[in-house]
């Protein structure tokens, strides 16, 4: 009894260091979580014949008072933020393996100066975008409009090289903290420039989807 009992220990230690290895394993390499924004209801049109609602009556001689808006106020505590923060970097850290090329555009702005953007995708969706110079091609730096009306670069040479623009992107581990959205904002970056920004949720574990860019990426995009 005691030689079974010594060989059945002897087969469970390595059975259960084994299982608990792959499992610190398993966590190290899990893919970041997404959030992604539904589109907003549209709101019911009224009936024919009803007339729009009232605004409040006015005292005679005396005007109406400004309307005022809902007051956002950030009821997160900073130290939660703060404390949040090495978890957002790890997770950008995992997307600089695993962004994804998506589509080209091209695009006019309201002066009908010519764009031309890519979306970078992570599970599918736009994440980031980045922005290429109408006259050769190249990756913009945030900030920088050519002023362009013409475009001289076709849009499958860009989505062509695409794939290996992606390997030499890095998103960068600091970033800086949007109220309103409540999320990190990082840089991402290319031969010295700032060329795109990735958002990761206040909790530092969800990445966040970049609404306007996936629904320009798919009513535009080649």
């Amino acid at each position: 009894m005691k030689k079974i009992f010594f060989f059945t220990t002897l087969l469970i230690v390595p059975l259960t260091f084994g299982y608990a290895r792959n499992t610190i394993a398993q966590q190290n390499v899990t893919p970041p979580l997404l959030i992604q924004q539904n589109t907003i209801p549209a709101v019911p049109s009224p009936e024919p014949g009803v007339p729009p609602p009232t605004g409040p009556a006015g005292i005679p001689g005396h005007p109406l008072p400004c309307p005022t808006g809902i007051p956002v106020v950030q009821t997160i505590p900073a130290q939660t933020l703060l404390a949040n923060l090495p978890q957002a970097v790890v997770t950008t850290e995992k997307l600089n393996r695993l962004l994804a090329p998506g589509k080209i555009w091209f695009m006019r702005t309201p002066a009908g100066e010519s764009e031309i953007k890519g979306g970078l995708l992570y599970q599918g969706v736009v994440v980031t975008v980045l922005h290429f110079n109408p006259l050769d091609g190249s990756v913009l730096p945030l900030g920088i409009n050519p002023h362009e009306y013409r475009s001289n670069v076709q849009i499958q040479s860009i989505k062509s090289s695409l794939s290996s623009v992606i390997g030499k992107l890095t998103v960068l581990p600091a970033a800086e903290f949007i109220e309103p959205e409540a999320c990190w904002s990082f840089p991402v970056a290319m031969d010295s420039k700032i060329v795109a920004r990735l958002k990761v949720y206040y909790d530092g574990i969800h990445v966040i989807q970049n609404y306007a860019a996936n629904q320009e990426m798919i009513f535009y995009g080649q």
